[in-house]
């Protein structure tokens, strides 16, 4: 079940908002691997970092918080993490604030 107040906490960060957006945005995979399973668009903290501006640290932490809403799936790649949006969750949460508020 999703948790809306998490994931709007999590969508009020300003810095998490404009991560989400980047990932929704994304057109290619920026550090991909011969053979992977998964070829779909996503993002690495490195792209995050450097359009950002912000150190890793940073991005690891806004990440976790993004990644615990279930906003964002990830997956290891050597020393870097690549980052997928989660549209399911999306999908779900916007869903849920239409029935919430009785939207059309």
């Amino acid at each position: 079940m999703l948790d809306a107040v998490r994931i709007a906490k999590a969508l009020s960060d300003p810095v998490r908002y404009q991560i989400l957006l980047m990932l929704a945005r994304s057109q290619k995979e920026c550090c991909p691997v011969p053979g992977a399973r998964d070829q779909r668009p996503g993002l690495c903290n490195c792209e995050i970092m450097a359009e950002l501006g912000l150190i890793q640290s940073r991005v690891s932490y806004h990440m976790k918080e993004l990644a615990e809403a279930g906003l964002v799936t990830e997956e290891p790649r050597g020393k870097w993490k690549m980052y997928y949006i989660n549209q399911k969750t999306l999908t779900g949460f916007t869903q849920l604030l239409k029935s919430d508020f009785n939207l059309k």
